[in-house]
């Protein structure tokens, strides 16, 4: 995504040409077979590719003959499994890659060169100058009208993705939000507003249903694994729109506030935390974070809000939830979440000293620990818990 430019990705049902689907699915596997045929590995086991662009040309030359559909189609194999041979060296070279690639989903990637936009018509090309699937956007109300254009589509075979590029300077803010996600409520520290906590118990209570039922169909797949496996795709699907829903909700409610105030989001950078936490956690550990939608809910709040025009700002969480927010001193375990600075003496929960100081890190920086670089803004002290 460009500087400037936000996404929305919605999807819309169609009746999707199976034949180019299969078809596309086949040429993706020839063409995954092929690429793998250039990936080297060095006398320790790492994994490389190799792949010029003359044979490139080459494996496209060959996947084309007898190709009855657009060539771009062919194009786009080529590229997705390039892709994907890539992703699969990274895993390979770090010891996570358990197999090799396959080619297991049915979707086509559609290149926006394989479609045009003539009304409120989208018109994907087939067969060239013979055969289109036409899909009339006017027949969903839920779609934006505020685009500018069209990116990528991803076809099934009754579902079409279609994301929506809008050109979106960030505004100059009034004031900042930032968020502190946890397994059972979001911290939020307002500017001018103080200390907002929403509640996701029923979000927990979600994963935490679907995790019994899962154990229950787990016990199944020796004696009936096909069931075993429909059900688990079922119920797995099932929580996984039910949990969407409720965060989709949430964070509409929260960028609409923060809209109507122009104030921008600063968010906690949690990239590979859940890889980096879990690496050496219990099972017991590694279940607590699956129900952690921490990454979901941010996502969700950033595209939304970077649609309107709001900024957003990924901060590093390092040490938030531990360092005073008043004189940057260390904090203790107190009493169940609260903390006491050992400089200051403020008690305060840990969630609301977290969010605290991703607000005035988000937009002052973060202060040296132990020193006091940073005060907390008065507006939101008096929200705050009491000095002993």
């Amino acid at each position: 995504m460009s500087q400037g430019e936000a996404l929305k990705s919605y999807a819309v049902p169609i009746e999707a040409p199976r034949d180019l689907i299969d078809a596309y699915l086949e040429v993706k596997r020839k063409a995954l077979e092929m690429v793998m045929g250039y990936v080297s590995y060095s006398s320790k086991g790492k994994a490389r590719l190799r792949l010029k662009a003359e044979e490139r040309r080459e494996i496209r030359n060959q996947l084309l003959k007898g190709w009855p559909y657009v060539s771009h189609y062919v194009d786009s194999a080529i590229n997705s499994a390039i892709g994907l041979v890539k992703g699969w060296i990274k895993l390979h070279n770090r010891g996570k890659a358990k197999k090799k690639p396959e080619i297991t989903r049915r979707i086509v990637y559609i290149k926006s060169t394989l479609f045009r936009v003539k009304g409120d018509r989208l018109i994907i090309r087939i067969v060239a100058r013979e055969r289109y699937l036409e899909v009339d956007l006017s027949r969903f109300g839920y779609l934006p009208k505020d685009y500018d254009s069209i990116g990528g589509l991803l076809m099934t075979d009754n579902r079409l993705y279609i994301t929506f590029k809008r050109s979106s300077k960030p505004k100059e803010p009034n004031g900042w939000s930032a968020f502190d996600v946890n397994e059972v409520n979001v911290t939020e520290a307002r500017d001018g507003h103080g200390l907002i906590r929403y509640d996701l118990r029923e979000l927990y209570h979600i994963h935490t249903v679907y995790e019994l039922k899962r154990r229950r169909i787990q016990s199944l797949r020796k004696t009936h694994p096909k069931r075993s496996r429909r059900l688990m795709a079922k119920y797995s699907k099932r929580e996984r729109n039910r949990a969407n829903d409720l965060l989709h909700k949430l964070t509409t409610t929260i960028v609409r506030e923060l809209t109507s105030l122009n104030y921008g989001i600063i968010l906690e950078n949690l990239k590979g935390i859940k890889e980096r936490t879990t690496k050496r956690a219990s099972r017991k550990v590694r279940r607590r974070l699956s129900k952690w939608d921490a990454r979901t809910f941010q996502f969700m709040l950033a595209y939304k809000a970077r649609w309107l025009g709001l900024p957003v700002r990924f901060v590093n969480p390092t040490y938030s939830s531990r360092t005073c927010p008043v004189c940057s001193a260390p904090l203790k375990a107190y009493r169940g979440r609260l903390m006491r600075c050992e400089g200051c003496g403020l008690v305060i929960d840990r969630d609301e000293a977290a969010a605290l100081n991703l607000q005035m890190w988000g937009v002052r920086g973060s202060p040296e620990r132990g020193g006091a670089t940073v005060m907390m803004p008065k507006r939101l002290l008096d929200k705050s818990p009491h000095f002993l």
